[in-house]
């Protein structure tokens, strides 16, 4: 009613088509509202208020003429006194201003400990800083700034006040003090606010230097956006009258100075108002108004107090729904005919039949407004139970991230009030914010804002209020306008913080035992009941013939050729549950490799099978080997019957030889006499013997028979039981033995002799001894010599005369054993591991890889020495063994 009623006043068209359209939603034709508001409309514009203009015209036009010229002399009046004060403040603080830069040039220049919060430098006139008070400075000069470079030709007694504008080591505009001494220059930092001794209130002053810079701008909210007219600015109902003053010291200042006159502007405007409704009422009672127009005022103001009555907002703030209730209330209180009747003027009379007519039309409309808003009350009372009690996190964010609402629930869960959150981004709130703001999240909810339906599900990471992060699970769901645009978005989240934490205990764990089967040297292989493989590790990787991508889910046979003829044994233990163990093959990785294939079922009500293949390579060496062991012990033992029976022979033929040669010496009385006996002497039997080289020949038999008796007693020491019990030896006559030893060696087939071999010795005259068990130390010669021997045996492109050298002797508190050969020598790779257990680059069943390992592991282990090898391609190889000297 507030809108309608005014339009009665308006005209008579929009009168009838505002309230026929709106209200009664065309319930009559026009026909009907001409009917009831033809004549109000015709008297109540025409007739009555033309005739009060009749009557007042004459008078208003003597007073206005008045008001005019009253008013033009209280402007000019006012904007002369206001504009002489801020004449007088702007010199006044121009005054100010000279005055404090003036004390800031004697703090500037004094040598006092008091700086007033100024930063001051003292530089000379080749811009060098030589003192800087209050804090210490790393800069050494400022003769390439921009500021020194403006004031560097200065004369004593000059100074400057100058702004330097931000640069990408100075993020702010820093204002400076520049003052020329007798043999120096005196540059202060000057906050803004230190350039006046008070700062202005209700005033905006701004100060700028002759560039044009601002060096000091108090802060009145409404001046930057004003409206200039003349000297005034208009601004959000603001007025501001300006004054201007110059300074010409310190480089030339300008100080603006602009007063908010609001209060006194409008004081005169109210003024000027007031006088002008004086003189209204003053023209309107001195006019010889007629009894009709008191009459026709009074019915104005009982229809006004009437409308008031009816239209009047409550002096309280209620809800729409009492609103509407209190407003039917007030139209039902009016009693219309009662006031119809009160009115002088018929015009008015039928005003209020109108008036009383769609009172009847909006009580309906009220009423049914009522119904519709009580149930729209029942509808948010049960949203808002529904939203507000269910334990889950709804919000609403709108398009610029901000949050729009936060159920209770979401309050409690994060630790935020409404007051805390609404109203403010959902970045640096819930959800972290970064320097740079191009973390993952942020981005994702930049994106959630601008497409909602690219995230209708989405699980991140939030913070609560204490700092806690939680893992959400977020619903989204985009809210339109009335337009079909996105207004808001809802989201509707459950905490998973729980659950993820177990999720990712699990993934650990997963990985964790996956880990440990990858890092297993065996094959592990997983299958189903159907044979199609479920799990692989990185061993079963390598053996597969089919890409890593197409492993699992693949027939057993398929992936891994080999275990094909298995396939049976992994049925047999799917079913029965028992392990099927005991399979050997060979060849599954390369030729000469063994493994060993064992096949476990899975428990628990599980169908499957695990197949576990082990390399089993190094193990059938070890068993061959400790074959070997054996033969070579009973090899030993016969060794060792042959040694005893070849030196019983060799013993009677050394003694027979002995006895031969004793029987010729002519020392011998008895030879003298058999050979007297015989018809000869002694001397001529001898002559013949040399003529026939029997004597040559039978030292040669005495040579080979002390030879033989020398090997019978190595091979019998080399196959009796070592003693590890160590004493003092010497290791040339140990190296003796071994080469003798070694020199036995001899394979027809290969054209191997170690005799054709030259051996050159170095030994040391005065050797010391050293502590050693003398089997094993000969065991490591022998060893080291048949290689040696082998290996230049079996090089094609040996061009030389095979050679060994061995060297020993002393070195400081250690015996040097080298041994060196003119072989093929050994790359880098095969010297590294030359003394690994098993390695050995001979073809297979000629050696077993362990020589070295155990000449290396007697060395070291059983003799604390060292044992090392150099070995050049083409070039030989060199062994070195040092052993500690007896003490005492």
């Amino acid at each position: 009613m507030g809108k309608i009623f005014p339009r009665l006043l308006r005209g008579r068209n929009s009168l009838q088509d505002h309230l026929s359209n709106i209200l009664l939603n065309k319930p009559f034709s026009k026909k009907d509202v001409k009917s009831h508001f033809g004549k109000v409309i015709y008297f109540m514009k025409i007739r009555s208020i033309h005739r009060l203009n009749s009557r007042i015209r004459n008078y208003l036009c003597l007073f206005l003429t008045i008001f005019i010229a009253s008013s033009i002399c209280s402007t000019i009046l006012f904007s002369w006194s206001v504009s002489k004060d801020v004449d007088g403040k702007a010199s006044t603080w121009a005054n100010y201003l000279v005055e404090r830069i003036s004390f800031l040039e004697t703090v500037v220049t004094s040598r006092a400990t008091f700086d007033h919060g100024l930063s001051i430098l003292r530089v000379t006139p080749s811009g060098e800083v030589v003192n800087t008070r209050p804090f210490p400075i790393e800069i050494k000069s400022i003769a390439e700034s921009p500021i020194f470079q403006k004031v560097k030709d200065f004369q004593p007694g000059q100074s400057l006040l100058i702004k330097q504008l931000a640069t990408e080591s100075s993020e702010q505009d820093e204002i400076y003090l520049i003052q020329r001494l007798d043999h120096s220059f005196a540059i202060a930092k000057v906050p803004s606010e230190s350039l006046l001794p008070v700062s202005p209130n209700d005033t905006e002053l701004y100060i700028k230097d002759k560039a044009g810079n601002t060096l000091y701008r108090s802060e009145i909210s409404y001046f930057p956006k004003a409206n200039r007219v003349g000297k005034l600015f208009f601004s959000d109902y603001h007025v501001f009258l300006t004054a201007k003053a110059n300074v010409q010291n310190f480089g030339g200042l300008s100080i603006t100075l602009a007063k908010d006159i609001s209060t006194e502007f409008y004081a005169g405007l109210l003024l000027i108002a007031f006088t002008a409704i004086c003189m209204g009422i003053l023209v309107k009672r001195s006019a010889f108004l007629t009894w009709d127009l008191d009459k026709n005022e009074q019915d104005f103001i009982r229809i006004n107090n009437l409308l008031k009555q009816v239209v009047d907002k409550p002096e309280r703030k209620i809800q729409h729904l009492a609103t509407i209730e209190s407003t039917a209330k007030s139209i039902r209180e009016v009693d219309w005919a009662t006031e119809a009747r009160k009115m002088s003027f018929i015009e008015n009379r039928n005003y209020i039949t109108a008036t009383a007519f769609f009172s009847g039309k909006i009580l309906k409309l009220l009423d049914e407004v009522a119904s519709h808003s009580q149930q729209l009350t029942r509808s948010r009372k049960e949203y808002h139970d529904l939203v507000h009690t269910a334990r889950s996190i709804i919000i609403r964010i709108d398009r610029n991230g901000m949050c729009t609402f936060f159920n209770e629930y979401a309050q409690i869960f994060f630790g935020f009030s409404e007051e805390e959150i609404i109203g403010k981004s959902v970045i640096g709130t819930l959800i972290p914010k970064t320097e740079k703001g191009e973390s993952e999240l942020e981005l994702m909810i930049h994106d959630l804002t601008e497409n909602p339906q690219d995230f209708p599900v989405n699980t991140n990471l939030n913070t609560r209020k204490d700092g806690s992060q939680v893992w959400v699970y977020w619903t989204n769901s985009p809210i339109l306008d009335a337009k079909g645009k996105l207004a808001e978005i809802l989201c509707v989240g459950t905490d998973i913080t729980k659950r993820k934490a177990i999720e990712t205990e699990l993934q650990n764990t997963r990985n964790y035992i996956r880990n440990i089967i990858d890092s297993m040297p065996s094959v592990i292989i997983g299958v189903d009941s159907q044979k199609m493989i479920t799990h692989f590790n990185t061993a079963a990787q390598q053996l597969a013939v089919i890409p890593k991508e197409k492993i699992e889910g693949a027939e057993v046979e398929k992936a891994f050729p080999p275990l094909g003829k298995y396939t049976d044994n992994i049925t047999q233990a799917i079913e029965s549950g028992i392990p099927e163990r005991g399979f050997r093959t060979q060849g599954m990785t390369d030729p000469n490799s063994h493994q060993d294939i064992i096949i476990y079922p899975l428990t628990d009500g599980m169908k499957g099978a695990v197949i576990r293949i082990d390399d089993a390579t190094e193990r059938v060496r070890i068993d061959e080997m400790m074959i070997q062991t054996e033969k070579m012990m009973s090899i030993g033992g016969l060794a060792a019957g042959m040694a005893h029976e070849i030196n019983n022979p060799l013993g009677g033929i050394l003694q027979g030889i002995q006895n031969i040669v004793r029987r010729m010496s002519p020392d011998l009385p008895a030879n003298l006499k058999a050979a007297e006996k015989a018809g000869c002497s002694i001397d001529s039997i001898i002559h013949y013997m040399e003529d026939r080289k029997i004597i040559k020949t039978l030292n040669g038999i005495t040579d080979s028979g002390v030879r033989a008796a020398s090997i019978v007693s190595g091979m019998l020491e080399f196959s009796r039981k070592s003693d590890s019990r160590k004493a003092p030896g010497d290791l040339r006559r140990i190296m003796d033995k071994a080469s003798t030893l070694a020199a036995q060696d001899y394979d027809p087939v290969k054209g191997y002799d170690f005799k054709k071999i030259t051996i050159l010795k170095d030994y040391d005259d005065n050797l010391k001894l050293t502590p050693c068990t003398a089997t094993e130390i000969e065991q490591v010669f022998l060893n080291l010599l048949r290689n040696s021997a082998q290996a230049m045996n079996d090089w094609p492109e040996m061009k030389d005369s095979p050679v060994i050298s061995i060297k020993i002797k002393n070195e400081r508190d250690m015996v040097k054993c080298t041994v060196s050969d003119n072989g093929p020598g050994m790359d880098e790779t095969t010297r590294k591991r030359v003394f690994e257990p098993f390695y050995t680059t001979k073809a297979p069943g000629t050696g077993t890889g362990l020589g070295l390992s155990v000449s290396y592991f007697i060395i070291t282990q059983n003799h604390h020495g060292i044992f090392q090898v150099a070995s050049t391609p083409g070039k030989g190889t060199t062994f070195t063994i040092q052993l500690p000297i007896a003490k005492n």
